[in-house]
């Protein structure tokens, strides 16, 4: 650390105050500016998961359907905020989200309110079309696939909601 020169012992340069200070400020300002970009992903984050769970919980009911050879239905609370297979334990819709359920009739209306029955039979048939998972002006899309009981179909933003 000490060099001897012309039989002086002198320090070795170090950081000053300033110096140290500039980098902390600049450190708390990148830590700043990555805090605001981050916060707006962990609710897009919540609701593509909630939509998976969803998704997951169709494609377990309509495999409980063909395996057990009767009929299964997944029950939609849409004003308590969960839904569930009829008999088995319930999930939660998270509370910034709301569920629009488009059945397969062309003549019925958008449900977003109340008790909403989704059934499979034996044969892997069902009575909807599209569930629209609602997180402001965010839309995700899970539509009803013959192959894969549901998918999800997008997640484009939209201003209208059906």
């Amino acid at each position: 650390m000490y060099e001897i020169r012309n039989n002086r012992i002198s320090a070795c340069p170090g950081f000053t105050l300033i110096e140290i200070l500039v980098v902390l400020i600049l450190i708390s300002l990148i830590l700043g500016m990555s805090v605001v970009y981050f916060a707006g992903t962990l609710p897009k984050a919540r609701q593509i998961a909630a939509a998976r769970e969803i998704v997951a919980a169709i494609k377990y009911t309509r495999s409980l359907a063909v395996l057990k050879n009767e009929r299964q239905t997944l029950i939609f609370d849409l004003d308590a905020g969960h839904y569930g297979i009829e008999g088995r334990a319930s999930k939660e819709i998270p509370d910034e989200m709301r569920l629009v359920i488009i059945e397969s009739d062309i003549n019925a209306d958008p449900v977003s309110r109340g008790r909403y029955s989704l059934y499979y039979d034996s044969t892997g048939t069902n009575n909807w079309e599209r569930i629209n998972l609602i997180r402001g002006d965010r839309i995700i899309r899970i539509k009803a696939d013959p192959v894969f009981a549901a998918m999800i179909a997008d997640g484009e933003q939209d201003g209208g909601h059906d």
